[in-house]
């Protein structure tokens, strides 16, 4: 738990809190109100220790320097000469890999009214020319070091921080120090050319465009409900289209100069390498690093929090979907993490943690009027704390969703909880704590790293597992009934609350009948909540197991293949990847290639069908969840081309338990029509919001042309997903899990033989299965030939349009190298669009390419190419493309060209065979066809092997405009005006 960490996972978003672009940043993205402060290394009784604010005048510090919680002793604090702060941890998972990252603190609060949306356009122009970097060449650098642009060179821009993010896949001298070379470019020596400014402006736009929603504009005004006067209420990182628009480069300078300075940076270097050395570069790279502005810091008056009342608003648009939500809000405290504060938030966690699950299990009875709710707690930047209750109504029952959902709140402020309520979740707790303590030397350096980040921000104090731990078992004689009753009404100091209720009409929930509501719920009379007792899990025995006939080592791959009497096949591969981690795939033979498109099968719905929800047949879906209470154990069903399958993952202690819930749900899935009609309660909220952004269309309507309308891809249509009766989606899957043959996937830390010993005693008890012959019509998925431009429409905002080309290729098994040079080709092609439609035409902010060969369907797959645009650039997009596919047809790329397509590719591979998620990824379905594990084996060396003139040869072969799909997601008439 190294960083602040929620006890269970928050169901409500409070706020847009952060750009984060793909590849490079982005607008406003939701983010979970914040958790907890993490745990303290927990000392023996001492005086209290006095909180201390954080000096405003003077540079970061890391908050253990006023704190009485010390710091994970395995990260090495320190601070330059110049001010700039820097915290480095040696981690090797995955092994010789490293991520780094340089936070500026400075974001969106602290810009003048002419600078708004210059920290976020600041963050762009890290790429477009620095000192010793020529515009256009920080990207290609990387690229030739192996970091993809996007998932491994990033940056975000929030409301008071900027962060950049290098994920190196090698950790050799010279890639380590380029990336402190790019790093230290981008805090002190941007050019920040006029013309490169004007350049970037359009890109920006194109940002601006495609993040712009109506769940944007309801946060706006939500926030400027609840912080009236504060900066955050105004401060949205994207900023404003006339400052994009017109700002100069002295607007530029002048906030470049006032934050990026070393006294608000700090690097975080985590990785596999020594630290000595690590600190060593950081002070040669950093040491020379010097403010460039003013003496002194420049201060940002962020607006004081002031108290208000109760309060109702309603804010309605077009394609907006229903909500309601309380928040209690209060002054920031912005003190440095103490251990006094962190025992009262962890306890509030188990506070909040037992009244949403009280939620949960009133919004699956049949007779509840929402279909979810939760509560969460959030600490907003220099601005607010607070607590915010989040209500989902099922269609048509706002008022009395509102009345159900906080009548359960006042009736857990009025009673509080019971001790088996407390037992549940102090015992999943313990559960959870003992596993990341077990899983501690194996933690992902990528997480460590924003977590390091996330502390910094936040004022608090960077522990480790084992501190954590250390302090849950200090706490344990703490966390009495008497304790979290005695605390929760103290939960709800805060003023207000601000009641909001969003939706594309009030219906009718409006002001009036929000205040009358929440008033009439005050002066009710509740009853005293009764909890639901627990029963034992009950599914431990299943039968007679049949015996391994056949068992094969592939020893280069670390894999046992063993095929039991019964039919089923199991696939085993140890690893010390990741410590106390088990992931688990069953996978029952056939999939959408099994079932016949003239039969219209409910592929979607049977895949969102959440069949836990569904339960056992001897345990409801919360009977499931309570026999299971302290259990690290998860299950999700999934269809794919070829086979549908369970998943699960676990730890070594719980793996028995894991694999006896996947026998269980193999057997006695229960399917209760509760559970589905809950579901369905969700549906229209889901394609209001489908319908307002061009990717939610294309996931509509575009994935279903790409496959000649086949039934079987894509998602189905609002009416005739809510014409699916829970029968049918049963029919289809019990279809899948009751007869097909099955194939389990073990990978994780966990020895063959142990595997091998709970496969006896669950899935080798099975009776024989044999494959169900798949409809005639079952094998066949064709590229489109005929009407090959398609357009539709969505109801967003009006200059919002989305490109899209495909150009049908082949299967994978038709020809894997083959396969694997289109790969490579979308690979340059995607170099392309950045160069030729964001970069120079400032066309779109985020083109992308891709290919797709199927592994089941022969003769089908595609590469395709896209971008966001105005719908006047449609065409443009379009001429641009067939630009780009002129030029690869007519000669080879360059050898550089090549080097930054493949690099990235080769390297992510050889990190890719030290996770666990990789080999969960590739070898389901190996036991099933051999040419699985020859395509895993051949990897490397095809994509090796494609050349400057392979590339050549298959745009000339496959890049045939004539046969291109296109497809145009366009505004409808009744598209909002561009904001």
């Amino acid at each position: 738990m190294s960083s602040k960490k929620s006890l269970l996972p928050a169901l409500a978003v409070l706020a847009l809190a952060s750009t984060a672009l793909t590849p490079l940043d982005g607008l406003a993205k939701a983010a979970a109100p914040k958790a907890p402060a993490h745990a303290p290394a927990h000392a023996p009784a001492k005086a209290a220790f006095k909180p201390v604010l954080p000096d405003p005048k003077q540079p970061v510090h890391f908050a253990q320097d006023y704190s009485d919680i010390k710091a994970d002793p395995n990260v090495r604090f320190g601070r330059l000469a110049n001010g700039m702060t820097y915290a480095i941890l040696k981690n090797a998972t995955p092994p010789g890999t490293a991520s780094f990252r340089l936070r500026i603190g400075g974001g969106s609060m602290m810009e003048t009214e002419q600078q708004r949306g210059l920290a976020h356009f600041l963050e762009h122009m890290a790429f477009n020319g620095s000192k010793n970097v020529p515009e256009g060449d920080m990207v290609k650098i990387l690229e030739r070091h192996g970091l993809k642009f996007g998932p491994d060179t990033n940056a975000f821009t929030s409301f008071d921080q900027t962060v950049y993010e290098l994920d190196l896949p090698k950790v050799a001298d010279d890639d380590l120090d380029t990336a402190l070379f790019l790093l230290r470019e981008t805090a002190g020596n941007l050019t920040l050319a006029p013309d490169a400014i004007d350049r970037e402006r359009g890109v920006i736009l194109g940002e601006e465009r495609l993040r712009d929603s109506p769940d944007t504009h309801q946060f706006k005004k939500w926030a400027a409900a609840a912080f009236t006067g504060q900066k955050y209420a105004e401060r949205l990182p994207i900023g404003l289209i006339d400052v994009i628009k017109n700002a100069k480069q002295d607007q530029f300078q002048d906030f470049y100069n006032a934050y990026y300075r070393p006294e608000r940076g700090t690097v975080i270097a985590v990785g596999d390498f020594d630290v000595d050395k690590m600190e060593a570069k950081i002070k040669a790279k950093f040491g020379d690093w010097a403010p460039a502005g003013a003496k002194d810091l420049r201060l940002t008056d962020f607006g004081a929090y002031t108290k208000k009342p109760v309060r109702s608003e309603v804010y309605t648009e077009n394609g907006l979907p229903d909500g309601i939500n309380l928040t209690w809000a209060k002054a920031k405290d912005e003190h440095y993490q103490t251990e006094a504060k962190t025992e009262t938030d962890f306890l509030d966690q188990i506070r909040t943690a037992i009244l949403n699950d009280r939620l949960e299990r009133q919004a699956k009875k049949p007779d509840t009027a929402f279909s979810a709710a939760s509560l969460s707690q959030f600490g907003t930047e220099h601005t607010a704390d607070g607590l915010q209750l989040s209500i989902e109504p099922k269609p048509g029952q706002d008022k009395a969703a509102f009345e159900q959902a906080y009548a359960t709140l006042r009736q857990f402020r009025m009673y509080g909880a019971d001790q088996t309520e407390l037992d549940r979740v102090v015992k999943d707790l313990d559960a959870t704590y003992k596993a990341e303590v077990e899983g501690e030397k194996t933690r992902n350096n990528r997480a460590l790293a924003e977590s390091l980040v996330d502390t910094v921000n936040s004022a608090d104090v960077f522990t480790s597992p084992t501190q954590d731990y250390a302090f849950f078992k200090a706490m344990h004689p703490k966390i009495t009934l008497a304790s979290v009753n005695g605390g929760i009404n103290a939960l709800f100091d805060g003023d207000g609350p601000l009641i909001w209720h969003s939706a594309q009409t009030a219906g009718d929930l409006d002001k009036a009948a929000l205040s009358a509501t929440f008033d009439a719920v005050n002066g009710a009379k509740l009853a005293k909540y009764a909890s639901q007792g627990s029963k034992v899990w009950p599914y431990t025995a299943f039968g007679t197991p049949s015996a391994v006939v056949k068992r094969d080592e592939l020893k280069d791959l670390g894999v046992t293949e063993l095929t039991y009497a019964n039919g089923v096949k199991a696939i085993i591969k140890p690893t010390k990847f990741k410590e106390n981690e088990i992931g688990i795939i069953v996978q029952f033979a056939g999939g959408q290639a099994s079932l016949s498109p003239g039969a219209n099968p409910p592929v979607f719905e049977a895949q969102v069908a959440d069949l836990s929800e569904g339960g056992l047949g001897k345990l409801d879906a919360n009977e499931l969840k309570d026999s299971l209470t302290g259990k690290i154990v998860r299950m999700d069903f999934s269809i794919s081309e070829d086979a549908s399958q369970l998943s699960g993952a676990t730890t070594p202690t719980d793996f028995e338990t894991q694999m006896q819930l996947l026998m269980a749900f193999t057997t006695d899935a229960a399917y209760r029509a509760d559970a589905w009609e809950r579901l369905k309660s969700f549906v229209p909220n889901y394609y209001t919001q489908l319908g307002t952004s061009t990717s939610g269309v294309f996931q509509l309507h575009g994935t279903a042309a790409l496959h000649s309308g086949d039934p079987r891809f894509g998602i189905p249509a609002q009416d005739d997903f809510l014409k699916v009766s829970n029968d049918q989606v049963k029919a289809l899957i019990e279809r899948q899990l009751k007869s097909q043959p099955i194939e389990i996937t073990i990978v994780g830390d966990i020895s063959e033989d142990k595997a091998e010993a709970v496969i006896a005693k669950t899935f080798a008890t099975l009776a024989p299965r044999t494959q169900t012959a798949a409809p005639a019509d079952a094998a066949v998925v064709r590229f489109p030939t005929a009407n090959l431009s398609q357009s539709f429409e969505h109801h967003g905002r009006a200059d919002q349009d989305l490109s899209y080309v495909a150009w049908p290729t082949n299967d994978f098994f038709a020809d894997t190298k083959t396969a694997r040079g289109l790969e490579m080709l979308a690979n340059v092609m995607q170099l392309r669009l950045i160069d030729v439609v964001r970069e120079n035409k400032a066309l779109s902010y985020s083109p992308n390419a891709g290919s797709y060969a199927s592994d089941t369907f022969a003769g089908y797959g595609y590469l395709s190419a896209s971008a966001e645009v105005k719908p006047d650039q449609d065409q443009t997009f379009y001429d641009a493309l067939s630009g780009i596919v002129a030029d690869l047809k007519a000669k080879p790329i360059s050898d550089d060209e090549l080097l930054r397509a493949r690099k990235p590719v080769l390297d992510k591979l050889d990190n890719d065979w030290k996770t666990n998620a990789y080999w969960l990824r590739v070898l389901p379905g190996s036991a099933r066809d051999p040419r699985t594990v020859d395509a895993i084996r051949s990897r490397r060396e095809q994509i090796n092997s494609v050349t400057a003139a392979d590339i050549q040869t298959l745009a000339n072969t496959y890049l045939d405009m004539a046969k291109a799909m296109r497809i145009q997601i366009k505004p409808a008439k009744d598209a909002s005006a561009a904001q």
